[in-house]
């Protein structure tokens, strides 16, 4: 008569592996947004895969009896890890990654003081232009000034989204639409730039970054 596995025994076999195991797997851009990955894990329950995933890093650990699953991967981009999805079936595990868009996290730049979410989404049906993009860094002021030429633009069609070292830039017109993404030459401080728009032309205005600006005071007991 065959004897079951004690419930210790088993526990002692999970946390112990005698075989560590890479187990196969598929990775595909799903879109611009999302990373695929498919995970073979033949005979391993739900409860026993465990996942981390960082911003730039995936790690899997799945136990079967004796044997350990393992995978790490360096992902090549940076993740939103708690927007990370997993889905598992008879033995595939599909896990959804998030990539993360730094526009998400950027500064909307007030167009004559008013600020307009609504339109900063692309809008794909249309077709886009590169305006030229005018920039002048003086270090002495502390400043850059950029000037863009976005003729037959409202102003209420304009958004910029700054972030320290770059900015993006869409204004949609009629059928078309204008999109830059271009960086200061330096690094500046989104929160005190500021914008104004007439006649066509968009000037924008930041403060470049001083270090020295961050920097704790030392007092001396």
């Amino acid at each position: 008569m065959a004897i079951e596995e004690s419930n210790t025994n088993k526990l002692a076999k999970m946390q112990n592996p005698h075989y560590r195991v890479r187990p196969k797997y598929g990775a595909w851009m799903e879109n611009e947004e999302t990373l695929m990955l498919e995970i073979v894990l033949p005979g391993v329950k739900k409860e026993n895969i465990q996942m981390k995933s960082l911003k730039d890093y995936f790690m899997l650990k799945a136990n079967r009896d004796e044997i350990q699953y393992a995978l790490d991967l360096e992902l090549n981009m940076d993740i939103v890890p708690e927007k990370t999805t997993a889905k598992y079936e008879e033995g595939l595990l599909k896990v959804e990654l998030k990539r993360f868009n730094p526009l998400e996290v950027a500064y909307m730049v007030p167009i004559n003081g008013v600020k307009r979410e609504q339109t900063c989404k692309e809008q794909e049906e249309k077709s886009w232009i590169l305006p030229e993009v005018n920039r002048e860094v003086d270090y002495d002021k502390g400043t850059v000034d950029i000037e863009i030429a976005i003729p037959g633009v409202k102003e209420d069609q304009i958004c910029v989204k700054i972030l320290p070292d770059w900015f993006n830039l869409i204004a949609q017109r009629e059928k078309f639409e204008y999109r830059a993404n271009s960086g200061f030459g330096t690094e500046i401080i989104p929160e005190k730039t500021t914008a104004e728009y007439a006649d066509g032309l968009l000037r924008i205005h930041a403060i470049i970054h001083n270090e020295l600006d961050d920097a704790k005071s030392i007092a001396i007991n």
